[in-house]
């Protein structure tokens, strides 16, 4: 994709002298090569190309998105080049998760990013997205302030890797409480802000429904997730999840349910 006018990245850069051309995924695609960027070898590493006076008024650069990469996450790298003497110098890498795509702010790049909160999974980000600019001083790319964009997680819906546990959490005005139920056999358990559960043990009584508008998504063993005031664990001897706070909770496997903290 080629948009004119676009971002940047931050950090300083490296003098790196390449080869010339105009401002195209082929010259993105060898600059990337050339910079050695495009380390799992991608057919077409090119995720998304932007072309503007990023380095000054007259000036010609292009930042480039490195990805996607075979990974939960769509990008980790980007970098920016401008043009110099007819070819095209290296003068912005960032190499961090980003959330695409980059964006012109006039002549300056926005770049977003998503918010790991402590203990969050590689893949499953809770603190939501925060944003800010990079700007060109005359010699380098400056980074400007972070601004929260999309709040932090108050609802999420995880799966253990064995398909058999699944769990609701929800931190919301409307309403605070996690769930979660074991398949084969069927129960569940329901855990409320100041710790109280509510246990249905096996049998044909416990049923329910998550809802339309629930996508789960996996949590692999030995990670966990926040959301608001809860927090859960995936272990191989279970699911375990609890108030923060108090520490109180559960943990539910195939077996059955025990009350924790």
């Amino acid at each position: 994709m080629v948009v004119t006018l676009a971002s940047a990245s931050a950090s300083t850069s490296l003098a790196a002298l390449t080869a010339a051309g105009p401002c195209t995924e082929p010259t993105a695609r060898q600059l990337i090569k050339e910079h050695d960027l495009n380390g799992f070898q991608l057919p077409n590493p090119v995720l998304q190309l932007l072309c503007g006076p990023f380095t000054g008024p007259g000036s010609q650069a292009m930042a480039v998105v490195v990805g996607p990469l075979p990974t939960c996450w769509p990008s980790q790298e980007w970098a920016v080049f401008s043009l110099t003497g007819g070819v095209w110098k290296l003068v912005l890498h960032q190499t961090w998760f980003i959330q695409p795509p980059l964006v012109a702010v006039g002549s300056d790049i926005q770049e977003t990013r998503p918010v790991f909160r402590p203990g969050d999974s590689r893949c499953i980000p809770t603190g939501g997205t925060r944003a800010h600019l990079w700007h060109w001083d005359g010699t380098r790319f400056v980074a400007g302030p972070w601004k929260q964009v999309k709040p932090p997680v108050t609802r999420a819906e995880i799966y253990s890797p064995s398909r058999n546990l699944g769990c609701q959490m929800i931190d919301q005005s409307s309403g605070s409480s996690v769930v979660c139920a074991s398949y084969k056999p069927l129960h569940w358990v329901s855990l409320a802000l100041d710790g109280r559960l509510h246990i249905c043990p096996r049998g044909p009584r416990c049923t329910g429904n998550w809802g339309e508008d629930t996508h789960f998504r996996l949590l692999a063993y030995g990670k966990q997730i926040t959301v608001g005031r809860f927090r859960c664990y995936s272990l191989r001897a279970g699911m375990r999840c609890i108030v923060i706070r108090s520490g109180k909770g559960f943990l539910i496997n195939r077996v059955g349910i025990t009350r924790v903290g």
